[in-house]
């Protein structure tokens, strides 16, 4: 063997070669061969799925002379699964002509992954599916092409038993796989807000990176129930917030009915707040809006104020910023009144919520945040959904039965675990027939205010008494991976065997001593109603319109 001393099939030789070097690639995948867990694979599946090359080598017979036979050989990783494969193939064509070219594919040492090589361009093609572990039956399909590989160096054999052999090694590199299904996730990296090491002296650089300190929150949640079943929701919500672009601070009372239109859809309103000062109404604050979210730990602040070190004409006479403080509220005990009217028993239920630490300080945005999912990343709802979501929890069933020439409704609560949601149904027209039925469509049409819980796209009940069985079709969204585009998620879950109801006579404020209420006992515990599987998903074609819309966080 000689070391070749020109140009070689189109690179150049870049030295003697020893088996050492031949060999000891760096970066070999982990030789412990350990895999990655359902959740981590999936997760990078949909976010940045690639094969990994380690140690590729050609080998061409009589190449200066025209010969395009040889072999190639290469290790190559899936990094979502870290599954390790070995692709050789030996004595093929590494330089395929015609329209059938592309459709030659080589197999690799696992099932369902092939490469193909083109040596004229230096192509290097992958295409596979794979799983993420025994219990998920997604299946990944993806291929993508490593193109103009680097030629560390090339070695000429003359004497070998083909006729003019030449070496070549490539330097190690990988192959982003392009999802062809089931769907294509393109992420968005969040844009956190800056928060300064330092903080400015004037007001107006501060402004630039606005931060606020938030202390004596007090919420107080209310809900009254009366004898005809109204109901009807609010809070009173009270905090001391301080300003620190221009240090200025507010005690701030703002009162939301979460019986409104469009909080019962799921939409977190920013609520306007009655300001003053202990000693003054604020000088150079201007407006004040908050939102809280109980169900995601959110408080935001949204505010317009001025600066009073600013340069006229040259510096801006008005500054805006949002932020968003991440914090479970600590509540306590709820505390039941009842008063009797003539028209009936009204009971009001109050509870009391605290921040855990205050004062408590954060930075925002400005002017405004940016386009944020509904979703929160420290809770993927797309990747929960895909490796958690195998069952529902019937958390409640209740049925108001009347007499058969009336009308009867149901009530359902079903928890789904991966996305972390509970759906909460009210007023539902039943249908007791065993078929399906559209939950939001039977209760418009039966004059209820009935709206699907925000997460939910479409929703299906059936119910049969008689056999104790019950199911759901359910498809809810998911968008913290791609804002852009959410993804749809379809399920279906029958149970064969539901508990017997309960049924107790109700108030019967309608003057109707027939009707009834019923209810399937659970004890405290959830009735887990198994999905049929595989899960199915695709992605819509644009951004979520309903629902909270929430930091990165």
């Amino acid at each position: 063997m000689m070391l070749s001393t020109g140009v070689v099939l189109g690179f150049f030789s870049l030295g003697a070669w020893g088996n050492s070097g031949i060999w000891g690639r760096q970066y070999f995948p982990d030789p412990s061969g350990e895999l990655a867990s359902a959740e981590v694979c999936i997760e990078a599946s949909l976010t940045s799925p690639k094969w990994g090359i380690y140690n590729p080598a050609l080998v061409t017979v009589n190449g200066s002379s025209g010969g395009s036979m040889g072999d190639i050989r290469f290790l190559t990783e899936n990094t979502a699964t870290r599954v390790v494969a070995n692709c050789t193939a030996e004595n093929i064509d590494l330089d395929p002509k015609g329209p059938d070219a592309l459709t030659l594919w080589h197999n690799c040492s696992i099932p369902n992954l092939f490469f193909q090589f083109n040596l004229t361009t230096l192509d290097l093609r992958l295409q596979g599916t794979w799983q993420c572990g025994n219990s998920s039956k997604l299946l990944f399909a993806g291929n993508g092409t490593w193109e103009t590989p680097l030629i560390q160096g090339c070695l000429d054999d003359w004497q070998a038993p083909r006729g003019e052999e030449t070496l070549c090694i490539m330097g190690n590199s990988q192959v982003s796989a392009g999802l062809s299904s089931p769907v294509s996730i393109q992420p968005q990296l969040p844009i956190l807000p800056y928060t300064p090491a330092d903080l400015p002296y004037r007001c107006v650089d501060r402004s630039a990176e606005p931060e606020w300190e938030i202390e004596k929150l007090v919420y107080q949640h209310h809900s009254t129930q009366t004898a005809a079943n109204a109901t009807k929701t609010w809070y009173d919500l009270t905090l001391n917030l301080t300003n620190i672009s221009n240090d200025e601070g507010l005690y701030c009372h703002l009162a939301a009915d979460e019986s409104a239109e469009d909080t019962a859809a799921g939409i977190t309103p920013w609520v306007k707040c009655t300001a003053s000062n202990a000693t003054s109404a604020p000088v150079n604050i201007s407006s004040t809006e908050i939102l809280l979210d109980r169900v995601y730990g959110l408080v935001g602040v949204r505010q317009t104020w001025n600066c009073s070190d600013g340069i006229e004409e040259l510096e801006a006479d008005q500054y805006t910023g949002t932020g968003y403080l991440t914090a479970d509220l600590q509540c306590g005990s709820a505390v039941n009144q009842t008063t009797t009217s003539p028209a009936g028993p009204t009971t009001t239920s109050t509870f009391n919520c605290t921040l855990p630490t205050s004062p408590s300080r954060f930075s925002g945005y400005s002017p405004d945040a940016p386009a944020m999912p509904h979703t929160p990343y420290t809770r993927s709802c797309t990747i929960g959904s895909i490796v958690n979501s195998t069952s529902l929890a019937l958390r409640e069933l209740q049925i108001d039965d009347y007499t058969p020439d009336k009308n009867s409704t149901a009530s359902f609560a079903l928890y789904n675990p991966g996305p972390g949601d509970t759906y909460r149904l009210r007023g539902v027209p039943l249908h007791d027939d065993g078929g399906w039925h559209d939950c939001a469509a039977a209760a418009a049409a039966a004059g209820a205010s009935q709206r699907l819980p925000w997460q939910l796209a479409a929703c299906r009940y059936l119910v049969d008494r008689k056999a104790h069985r019950v199911g759901f079709q359910v498809q809810w969204l998911c968008d913290d991976r791609d804002p852009g585009h959410a993804v749809l998620f379809n399920a279906t879950t029958v149970l064969q065997q539901v508990p017997a109801e309960v049924c107790e006579a109700a108030a019967a404020a309608s003057g109707d001593s027939h009707r009834q209420s019923c209810r399937v006992p659970l004890n405290s515990k959830d009735l887990a109603l198994p999905l049929a599987m595989p899960l199915s998903w695709s992605t819509t074609a644009g951004p979520m319109t309903r629902g909270p819309t929430l930091p990165w966080i």
